[in-house]
């Protein structure tokens, strides 16, 4: 036993020892990704990637649901921006055998008589792709395996930081210290990195609730979006494979749990109720998952020798889906930023970084909170002019041209300006 506790301390301080180049808090879909594109720009790096959760291993490939959409209801919606940076990775073509594009996105609102469709152009290239999250992680998981200089370490938690002037120390709750040139929080909402580092934020409750959850209509989606704005809050239609949607439904908070757990005909009647026939007939719905609906924000996302990203730097409302997109943007100019850098974690360096990111992140969630702000609401007064405009959209389409080009998200990441 004496031998083995010998044996056991002696791997302890080999580990303290490592001085990583970054460690990353949180291996979720930020955290997973950062460590795959900061290996793929540069394998020699050294990164640690730590989750206080057990590792999810993705699901076998052969493990399908198949014609039932009661799965895991989880999907992201990839605008074109960032599949040219998934491209960029080497891959996008392993996650779009698993996507569905969307070509065409019809919004509405309840009641009224204003409507746009929105086209991404003449050539008829897709807006983004909806994907479910499961097959993401099962080619993440497969790539980030193939890096030897790639430490991982789950079910341990963050307990503090120790920032010093050219290292950055974690201490955790195993009472082990990590040292590293860099911290990045990939740890959620209420990321323990944000707040050990001091980095202030605020939260905006927009007291509603958003219930989620794969259900299919009787009639082909034909790779349409819909986003259909009511007085509790949008509900989204993401089309997926195999002829289902990826289900939004936002509605007043103290209302989700009652809806949420209705039977299935139940939630399908009064779902056909709020959003309508434009999507035809709604048939079946997978299981219904609850999420409470905020913005957080923060005023600067940088601390010394630390950077929060995804939701830790930003918790958007999920209507246009711009959330992840932005969460994305922000990772791979991070990665490129710090390959490019001779002292990873200098103030310089997450300047630069922040100076990049900054008119983006204003922008986005300004547009993201204008939309939430001006469609849900109970404001005669405002049903008006917002209906116009969604009609002139229609009309006039080089009115719709700005909200496009945000919503496919192809910008310039590092000069902050969109592309020609």
């Amino acid at each position: 036993m004496a031998k083995l506790s010998q044996q056991s301390d002696l791997v302890e301080q080999q580990q303290e020892a490592i001085l990583y180049d970054v460690v990353i808090v949180g291996a979720g879909m930020s955290g997973a990704l950062l460590a795959l594109t900061l290996l793929t720009q540069n394998p020699l790096l050294k990164v640690l990637l730590l989750d206080e959760n057990a590792q999810r291993l993705p699901s076998s490939p052969n493990n399908e649901a198949g014609h039932n959409p009661s799965f895991d209801a989880r999907c992201i919606a990839l605008n074109a921006g960032s599949v040219d940076i998934l491209d960029s990775l080497s891959l996008w073509t392993d996650i779009k055998a698993h996507a569905q594009a969307i070509e065409n996105i019809q919004v509405s609102d309840k009641g009224y008589f204003g409507g746009a469709e929105l086209s991404p152009n003449l050539q008829g290239d897709a807006f983004g792709y909806v994907v479910e999250l499961r097959h993401v992680g099962r080619v993440l998981s497969r790539e980030l395996a193939s890096f030897a200089s790639l430490t991982t370490r789950y079910q341990v938690k963050l307990d503090n930081l120790s920032q010093q002037q050219d290292v950055i120390q974690c201490v955790l709750n195993n009472g082990e210290t990590v040292t590293a040139k860099l911290c990045v929080g990939a740890d959620g909402s209420h990321s323990q990195v944000r707040t050990l580092a001091g980095i202030s934020s605020s939260l905006s409750d927009y007291q509603r609730s958003a219930i989620i959850c794969n259900v299919r209509c009787h009639k082909p989606h034909q790779n349409i979006a819909y986003e259909r704005f009511t007085k509790s809050g949008p509900i989204a239609l993401l089309p997926l494979t195999d002829n289902r949607f990826s289900l939004v439904y936002c509605v007043e908070k103290q209302q989700a749990e009652q809806i949420a757990h209705l039977s299935d005909s139940e939630f399908l009647a009064q779902l056909q109720k709020k959003f309508g026939y434009r999507a035809g007939l709604f048939e079946q719905t997978g299981q219904r998952d609850i999420y409470p609906l905020n913005l957080l924000k923060t005023t600067k996302p940088i601390a010394h020798r630390t950077v929060c990203i995804g939701n830790a730097a930003h918790s958007l409302h999920p209507v246009a889906g711009q959330g992840f997109n932005l969460g994305l943007r922000d990772l791979f100019v991070l990665a490129t930023v710090i390959a490019d850098s001779d002292d990873i974690g200098s103030f310089s360096m997450l300047n630069d970084y922040w100076q990049c990111r900054e008119k983006d992140h204003h922008s986005t969630i300004w547009m993201t909170d204008s939309l939430v702000r001006i469609f849900s609401n109970h404001y005669p007064l405002l049903s008006i002019p917002r209906n116009i405009g969604l009609k002139a959209m229609n009309l006039f389409p080089f009115l719709s041209a700005p909200i496009i080009e945000q919503s496919k998200g192809q910008f310039d990441l590092f000069n902050r300006e969109k592309l020609s």
